[in-house]
């Protein structure tokens, strides 16, 4: 009976043996298949040889080649948010809030500079100018955290709170300056990697201030104020008409406080985007991002307001998962020839807010570049 028994579990552990051998051999396959289809010799004419226009320091160039570029980013913001769900002036004047923003746009022009050392090195510079908008309304016998009041007549609000008029701020100037290097780790037929080293330079103002001479919201300064490392990994990949590609990214203060007396937030990011050629000179693309960042450290130094969430440093930063739509173009031949426009839009799936903020609505991503 022993016999039997050791001979059938015997029987058994080679059974189960050459089952995990097939098993291994079938993942084996399934994982190397894709490199092998894969290549990533695609054409630098070619429109899917780069990222959708949100990726920056996506590519690389041939020992020698120049590229000039210009970005361009919109961003439109609506609606106050506390994590994920919408709030209103009556919960914000609760709060002790005595003005409630209600829009804001931002926008970005930046100048995309390269020159590549060598095959296996390009250098980047990237100075930027920015322009915010933002319009405030009054909240009906709120509180500001300083311990003032608004006492305004005559106002309603949708829900329950009381709004009524209020102003409009905006500023405008140079922004920080990107300046770095991508580095190639690997060029194979199947796949691409490279990675960046980058850094910002405070380039743009940190205190500009408001009408009555103080200084104005934390995410309304032209920069951060500090110097910032920008490190990023970045990976390619294509087979015939469709690629594909990923990068990671971050945003981290070098510094713990800049001239006014505060710091951003670290910023971390993860993009994944797939691309289809439908034409020689037009792909499309879709793209997910999940970004994190957190609130701001320190404290303005000088005179500033208390009376809505963007004067205080906890209602900055939080988590955002967004979807992009894109479309690059080249042109192929005449005087557009190699002249390459990207645009893309961007929505948002999820958000999670920390503390109140305006939800960012719509995003526009436009980049214009030649190499030669």
């Amino acid at each position: 009976m022993a016999a039997a028994i050791f001979a059938a579990a015997v029987l058994l552990w080679e059974k189960a043996m050459n089952a995990f051998k097939k098993t291994l051999l079938a993942t084996s396959v399934a994982l190397v298949t894709p490199l092998a289809l894969a290549h990533d010799d695609t054409p630098d004419y070619l429109p899917d040889s780069h990222a959708p226009a949100g990726v920056m320091a996506d590519h690389l160039h041939a020992k020698g080649e120049w590229m000039f570029g210009y970005r361009a980013m919109r961003e439109e913001y609506a609606d106050v948010y506390r994590g994920s769900d919408e709030v209103g002036a009556m919960e914000l004047g609760m709060a002790g809030y005595s003005m409630m923003p209600t829009s804001m746009t931002m926008e970005m022009h930046m100048l995309d500079i390269m020159y590549a050392v060598s095959d296996d090195l390009t250098l980047m510079l990237m100075p930027q100018y920015m322009t915010m908008d933002m319009s405030m309304a009054m909240i009906g016998g709120g509180h500001d955290h300083m311990g003032g009041m608004a006492t305004m007549d005559g106002m309603s609000g949708t829900d329950g709170g009381a709004v009524m008029g209020g102003h409009s701020h905006d500023v405008a100037g140079v922004g920080d300056t990107i300046i770095g290097g991508l580095f190639r780790i690997a060029g194979t037929q199947g796949y691409r990697l490279h990675a960046t080293l980058g850094f910002s330079a405070p380039t743009g103002a940190v205190d500009e201030k408001n009408a009555d001479g103080r200084f104005t919201h934390y995410g309304m300064q032209l920069g951060t104020g500090t110097w910032d490392l920008l490190p990023s990994l970045t990976y390619t990949s294509a087979y015939e008409r469709l690629s594909w590609g990923g990068q990671l990214s971050a945003r981290l203060p070098l510094e713990g406080e800049n001239d006014s007396g505060f710091a951003v937030g670290e910023r971390y990011a993860a993009t994944a985007w797939s691309g289809y050629r439908v034409l020689d000179w037009l792909s499309l693309s879709v793209r997910l991002q999940y970004t994190k960042q957190g609130d701001i450290n320190g404290h303005y130094n000088g005179p500033h307001n208390h009376s809505s969430p963007a004067d205080l440093q906890t209602n900055y930063g939080g988590e955002l998962l967004d979807y992009g739509l894109g479309v690059n173009l080249v042109g192929q031949q005449g005087a557009l020839a190699g002249v390459r426009l990207g645009l893309e839009w961007i929505g948002n799936l999820t958000a999670d807010y920390n503390g109140y903020q305006l939800a960012r609505k719509d995003g526009l991503n436009m980049s214009l570049s030649y190499a030669f």
